[in-house]
Order: structure tokens, then C-alpha cells, then sequence
């Protein structure tokens, strides 16, 4: 019996310092953050480039006033080259790009997970290379471009972590480079 209630103070005590750190995370205006996930080409970019990765940087302010954040980002795609037939030809798509989004939260703000949208422009340094028989050629182009997606966010003790997808639009010559990132992140 003593046990069990010593263990049983121990657990509501981890769980009272878990939720004070939940709530004081809440009420920051401010985060910094990093995340990664998979980038998947979709239309004519999907016919050119395989599933790749990305990583990232972000910052989110959040005013005490409005209900909506602001988050500045910076990332990297890398997307090889599809298979075109071509024995030797070798490649791949690569992007850089920053982006500013507004980010919509809904329901209780003390909620332990909470959906949101997301939506913004960015600036995106998109580059094209390829190999064949030991000649290298490359071309780069910087677009804008503009993104939409939802994710949601897991208040932990401490720290958030969140899980998104969104659609990305860069537009290029042509047809508009069109991937979808799924991403996983944490914010501090």
C-alpha cells in the first residue's frame, strides 16, 4: 500500500510539472524550430522527379493580440531524377527556399493537440542538374511561389512538436513546380 501511494504522488507530481511547463509554453509569443519530412513531386515535376527529402528552420511569432501566428521558414528539397530510360543520365532537382506564412490554430488553446491551416509566399531557388557520360550541366532559377496545407501541433512538456502537409506552388516557365512536403517538427 505505501507503494502504491508513493508511486501514485510521484506520477501526479510529474504530471503537475508536465502541465505547468505545458501552460508556460502556451503563452510564449515566440518559438524556434527545425523540421523534416518527405517532399513528393506532383504533375508535370512528378513526371520529371522522384519522392525526396527536406529539412528546415523555422521562427513563429505569435501577438498576444491576434489569433493568428506568423512563421518565417527556411528549407532545402532535394528530388533525384526520375528514371528516363537513358543509361548514364543521372540528376536531380534541388530547392531553397524562404517562405512566410500566417498560421490559423484552432480550437482551445490549452488543448494537449491542436489542428491548424497554413498558408503563405516564399521565395524559392530552384535548381536542375544532370550527368551523362562524365558532362555535367546544371540551371538554376529563383520564383516565387506560394504554399496551403494543415498540420497539427502536440503541446509537450516543454516543447511543441507538429505534423503537417501542405501544397506547394512555385511558379515556373511553363508549368508551375507543384510537391507536397509531409512534415514532422518541433518548436521550442
Amino acid at each position: 500500500m505505501h507503494r502504491f501511494f508513493g508511486r501514485a504522488v510521484m506520477a501526479g507530481g510529474a504530471l503537475l510539472i508536465a502541465a505547468t511547463a505545458q501552460a508556460q509554453s502556451v503563452g510564449k509569443s515566440y518559438k524556434f524550430g527545425g523540421d523534416l519530412g518527405a517532399s513528393m513531386p506532383l504533375g508535370d515535376f512528378g513526371d520529371a522527379a522522384n519522392a525526396g527529402y527536406h529539412i528546415g528552420g523555422l521562427f513563429e511569432y505569435t501577438p498576444k493580440s491576434m489569433p493568428v501566428s506568423w512563421r518565417g521558414e527556411i528549407a532545402y528539397n532535394h528530388n533525384g531524377l526520375k528514371d528516363s530510360g537513358i543509361a548514364g543520365l543521372d540528376g536531380n532537382f534541388s530547392m531553397l527556399n524562404l517562405v512566410g506564412n500566417a498560421v490559423m490554430p484552432f480550437g482551445d488553446k490549452a488543448a494537449s493537440i491542436r489542428p491548424y491551416a497554413i498558408g503563405g509566399l516564399g521565395i524559392y531557388r530552384v535548381k536542375a542538374s544532370a550527368e551523362f557520360d562524365g558532362v555535367t550541366a546544371s540551371q538554376s532559377d529563383t520564383k516565387m511561389g506560394l504554399n496551403a496545407g494543415a498540420g497539427l501541433t502536440f503541446h509537450l512538456s516543454g516543447f511543441e512538436s507538429f505534423v503537417e502537409t501542405r501544397f506547394n506552388s512555385v511558379f515556373a516557365t511553363g508549368s508551375n513546380m507543384n510537391f507536397m512536403p509531409f512534415t514532422f517538427g518541433i518548436k521550442f
